[in-house]
């Protein structure tokens, strides 16, 4: 026969543990709500702190570690954020969100396969994701799988038709299969949905230089530069596509703008120098050569077009020697020898005029051949 006071002491000690059981969750209640409103004040550190002691009194509050890892993703921490929604999965295995983010971190810190593994759990549990497909397809694009991230982020788009992102990242993709033209109807969207971000004024002005609709891809780098007005690329772009328009006087503008923003652009030093040899603009011209030397100074035909310029600024000794280390540098480039016949002549050395212009017919320059009768008699 059990004493009652045995009794008594056993249902106190039960009644102890529920009350103390029943305290503890009403703790990690309230500890969850702070942590809810100091996120969304964006007190990241605060709300780690609130989530981590709800977790501390019930170990299993899945949400907790789900919350914490997404402050741990505001604060790029995605090492931290990996193990809180990897947790989370564990203690509830159909938490599709958990996967989610847990698939979002790892791609952050480049674990592609791994991510899609993730996004792709995410997806059998839960469908409707878009997100799911939205980062699995920007995975795969990471990866270089076009086809298949193409795939994804039209499953994305159909279930979320303003995303801008998913938009944007199937234009990449399109673009890098030479897809140029359903490229820009994609960024196209874009535009529509954020028209002020200058992403994808840039990437359909790439896409329109490379199908060769010059006038088009202007428009779209100058809109790049009305919200970004140092953008590098868009710059040096604009220029090129002026340039095969034949606009000169704008592409030698941006040419120089494209310098000042980076010295060592060769292309644009390059381009800048057939712009301002084209305008006219010989000292420029002369200038825009010398640069060019300096980062190619093994290249004939540099020497050959400075020399030609400094002629016209009648600087002949400089233009001689300019041809002469042309010649150096490749004993049978005729235009080298035709053009140091003319400084010769302009310094009034006439032999070494006639065995100039002789060199340059033998080596092909035919426009010689109407000279040499006149400067050898």
């Amino acid at each position: 026969m059990i004493k009652l006071s045995s009794l008594f002491s056993t249902i106190l000690f039960f009644f102890f543990c529920l009350s103390a059981n029943g305290q503890n969750n009403a703790d990690a209640i309230k500890y969850y709500n702070e942590g809810i409103s100091a996120y969304k004040a964006k007190e990241y550190e605060n709300a780690i702190q609130y989530y981590s002691k709800t977790i501390e009194l019930d170990p299993k509050y899945s949400k907790a570690y789900y919350n914490r890892g997404n402050c741990y993703i505001a604060k790029k921490e995605y090492g931290e954020a990996i193990k809180d929604f990897t947790q989370a999965g564990k203690i509830d295995p159909s938490y599709a969100k958990a996967f989610l983010y847990k698939g979002y971190a790892q791609m952050q810190v480049k674990r592609y396969e791994k991510s899609i593994i993730s996004f792709t759990r995410a997806i059998k549990l839960n469908p409707k994701l878009a997100k799911a497909y939205q980062h699995r397809g920007t995975a795969m694009m990471k990866m270089e799988r076009y086809p298949s991230a193409v795939e994804d982020l039209s499953i994305a788009i159909e279930k979320s038709p303003d995303s801008y992102y998913a938009y944007y990242n199937r234009a990449s993709c399109l673009q890098k299969q030479e897809n140029y033209e359903e490229a820009i109807l994609d960024l196209d969207q874009c535009i529509r949905l954020k028209p002020k971000k200058h992403n994808a004024y840039q990437t359909r002005g790439r896409c329109n230089m490379l199908l060769e609709y010059y006038d088009k891809a202007i428009s779209d780098f100058s809109s790049v530069l009305e919200r970004k007005a140092k953008h590098k690329e868009a710059i040096y772009y604009r220029a090129f596509c002026k340039l095969k328009t034949e606009n000169y006087q704008g592409a030698n503008e941006d040419f120089k703008q494209t310098l000042l923003v980076n010295p060592s652009n060769k292309s644009a030093i390059q381009n800048k120098a057939i712009c301002s040899f084209t305008l006219k603009l010989y000292e420029e011209a002369v200038n825009d050569y010398t640069n060019l030397i300096r980062i190619q100074p093994e290249e004939a035909g540099n020497f050959v077009n400075r020399g030609i310029a400094k002629l016209q600024i009648e600087d002949f000794k400089g233009a001689h020697r300019d041809f002469s280390r042309a010649i150096e540098l490749n004993e049978k480039f005729a235009e080298a020898y035709y053009n140091r016949a003319n400084a010769e002549m302009k310094l009034s050395n006439q032999a070494g005029a006639c065995l100039d212009m002789k060199n340059a017919a033998k080596y092909g320059y035919d426009k010689a051949l109407n000279h040499i009768k006149d400067l050898c008699g």
